[in-house]
């Protein structure tokens, strides 16, 4: 459903939820009864009338959009028609409890759809909560977004993810909803082209991901079979499973060592890539594969990698470019550097 305002879940809704029973029944019958997390809210302006033969796509997981004037003076630079974001605040005490994707849309001339990822019953991770303080969320919502420079046509969600894991007691971040994808539209030329922004999870292994990829596509396809596609956004390409990757953060460093090109090649370790390739998208035009898309803070040793990518139908690419996200001192504007890429119709 389209929407000009998401759909408010009261504060005491949410603490209700967080201090009643954590489990996956529980979390569906919470996620049921949340009309958010099946509307798509409308909003912002495009500033032109449709794109020419190419069309100029940005993808980047701005990490809860905290710094939005940085990231607008970034995206800005490069003119891009479209804009695939993921981890956008909304109503977030650590963002500062406004709506800084409608700043955003509006800095850049674009409209937007934003759908929501999860409905946050806190107010994030141990250094969000910690620098929150008593700071309470006015909505609690973070999700994905698209912006266009050019008329944004027929907006559709698919949820990638119902089974709660992040609503459970042991992840410290309590959540309703799941990982999802957002996409639209747009006219190139005289061709509809799908463009599609897409949140993979983190805290599954890499058959669970070409299991939430396999379920992607089979959605596109019922959208538009026909049309050209690009799909871009955080895949989490990280090669294994959360707790082999941190339970002993030792032996993934020696395991990166042995293998050094692993996180950025990382076709060998996650099957998502042959899904897509056998349903017809390719990527290695698309993306600049030789850096690493995550960014730490100065000092932080964990192992970086490409997580970021754009995936192609009917559409050929080029120029694609990897853009550091910095503040202007220096510091990260995010955790993740943008992606780049011109496409056109084959």
């Amino acid at each position: 459903m389209l929407v000009a305002r998401l759909t408010h879940v009261p504060m005491a809704n949410r603490q209700a939820m967080r201090e009643g029973p954590r489990d996956s029944a529980t979390h569906m019958r919470h996620a049921a009864a949340i009309p958010a997390l099946g509307e798509i809210e409308i909003g912002g302006k495009p500033s032109r009338d449709g794109a020419d033969e190419g069309l100029t796509v940005m993808a980047w997981n701005v990490e809860r959009l905290r710094h939005v004037e940085a990231i607008a003076a970034t995206i800005a630079g490069q003119s891009p028609d479209v804009v695939l974001l993921t981890e956008v605040d909304k109503g977030m005490a650590r963002s500062g409890n406004g709506h800084p994707l409608s700043r955003l849309a509006d800095r850049l001339g674009h409209a937007f759809a934003y759908g929501v990822e999860f409905v946050e019953l806190g107010t994030g991770n141990d250094a969000e909560q910690l620098a929150t303080g008593e700071a309470e969320n006015e909505e609690g919502f973070h999700g994905n977004a698209v912006t266009s420079a050019v008329p944004l046509k027929r907006p559709f969600l698919i949820r990638l993810d119902a089974a709660g894991g992040w609503f459970r007691p042991e992840r410290g971040q309590p959540r309703i909803g799941g990982r999802m994808a957002i996409g639209g539209q747009v006219l190139v030329g005289e061709r509809r082209v799908t463009v599609v922004s897409v949140h993979l999870e983190n805290r599954t292994d890499p058959p669970g991901r070409a299991d939430q990829t396999r379920h992607l596509l089979d959605a596109i396809d019922k959208y538009d079979a026909q049309a050209p596609v690009l799909i871009g956004g955080d895949f989490n390409t990280l090669t294994a499973t959360h707790e082999e990757r941190h339970d002993d953060p030792a032996a993934w460093r020696a395991r990166i060592a042995a293998e050094p090109d692993r996180l950025i090649r990382a076709e060998r370790h996650e099957p998502l890539f042959q899904v897509l390739a056998e349903r017809g998208y390719s990527w290695r035009d698309a993306n600049y594969l030789d850096r690493p898309t995550q960014r730490r803070a100065a000092g932080d040793p964990t192992p970086i990698g490409r997580i970021d990518w754009f995936f192609t139908r009917g559409l050929a690419a080029s120029a694609p470019a990897t853009l550091p996200a910095l503040l202007p001192d220096g510091g990260p504007s995010a955790d993740h550097d943008a992606i780049v890429v011109t496409v056109r119709v084959e």
